[in-house]
């Protein structure tokens, strides 16, 4: 029996380059790739060269191919991505970043799910991002739902992101770490396009990072430093160490995570023992290695499974409000209108 095919879909998506990182990051999990183009894509340059490799679809096509459509969005009733099980065939729909799935699209979704954002300000991913994490969870290992714990900042590790070649996909890596929960990142800015760069570098970078919302704080890190950290895990997607999901990254303080961009730096063969006295490798366990990589596709995926194993708060629930006998309110009443309360150990001392 031949399997369901599974179909990532944009939904109204605008941005031409987040289209073509989605393409890509489907490509990463060897799924095919639609949209349901509202926004006049397909009329593009950048987009028309790719031929066959842009596709549009309809509601109805979708309807007509998938008996399981999964809506990711941040909508009542999804459910947390992690530890869901999809079927064998679905299609997965992810919207525009400033709407979110369209009303037609919501109502032909069987399902909903939605990745847990850790931040109060940064409340959604970049888009190809949000579509690679999305992929990574519904087509890749089985893994339970997040972490609960009382206290989840103490084992959420020091994060380090090395050499970023391309502003916009550094600053989307940036705006994930703040969007799971990093409150600081060390940055390790090997080809100036964040703290060195020109105006319109500058303004693009800040724009794809939301800086405007966006209040991480990012420290300089430069590729002569050296540190001591007890570990050092290094994040790739060539198949160095064990799969992430297999590996303990909720090590707190004492742990650093490196990710570095690979059109950049040779993670097998950069000198990491600089930053720690353990260095140890993980990868993302990637289907396909015929792909095109993405700093902020790879980078995101990895962040999300370092949020889901550092957890979030345990809930205590909290008792039923006690409220005062009705007789001790009705005297505290009375006193304010009509004089004064006075104790039962006043009356005994007559």
């Amino acid at each position: 029996m031949s399997l369901r095919p599974i179909t990532l879909v944009g939904d109204g998506i605008e941005n031409p380059g987040n289209a073509l990182a989605m393409i890509h990051a489907a490509q990463m999990w060897g799924v095919s790739c639609a949209f349901r183009d509202t926004k006049g894509l397909a009329r593009l340059d950048e987009l028309r060269a790719l031929g066959e490799a842009f596709r549009s679809t309809t509601g109805g096509e979708i309807q007509a191919q998938h008996a399981q459509i999964i809506a990711c969005d941040n909508i009542p009733g999804a459910s947390e991505l992690y530890g869901y099980r999809p079927g064998r065939g679905f299609a997965v729909l992810v919207g525009n970043e400033r709407r979110g799935l369209s009303h037609e699209c919501r109502e032909l979704a069987s399902d909903a799910v939605e990745i847990p954002m850790q931040s109060r300000r940064v409340n959604c991913l970049n888009v190809a991002a949000a579509s690679a994490v999305a992929l990574y969870y519904l087509c890749g290992p089985q893994v339970g739902p997040m972490a609960v714990r009382t206290d989840p900042a103490s084992r959420r590790p020091e994060l380090l992101l090395v050499g970023g070649g391309d502003h916009v996909e550094l600053g989307s890596a940036i705006r994930s770490a703040a969007a799971f929960g990093w409150q600081r990142v060390l940055v390790e800015d090997r080809r100036q396009v964040w703290f060195g760069c020109d105006r319109v570098i500058r303004s693009e970078g800040r724009a794809a990072a939301r800086r405007g919302k966006n209040d991480v704080r990012l420290v300089p890190w430069t590729a002569d430093a050296t540190f001591a950290f007890p570990e050092v895990t290094v994040i790739t997607t060539a198949r160095l160490g064990a799969p992430i999901h297999r590996v303990d990254l909720a090590r707190g303080h004492r742990q650093l995570v490196v990710i570095a961009d690979e059109i950049e730096v040779d993670a097998a063969r950069e000198e990491w023992a600089r930053l720690g006295l353990d260095v140890r490798f993980a990868h993302l366990a990637l289907p396909s290695t015929e792909h095109v990589y993405h700093y902020r596709l790879a980078a995101t995926v990895a962040l999300a499974e370092i949020s889901r194993q550092v957890g979030t708060h345990l809930r205590v629930p909290r008792g039923p409000r006690v409220r005062p006998p009705a007789y001790d309110c009705a005297l505290e009443a009375l006193a304010m209108d009509a004089g004064e309360v006075v104790s039962l150990w006043d009356l005994q001392a007559y």
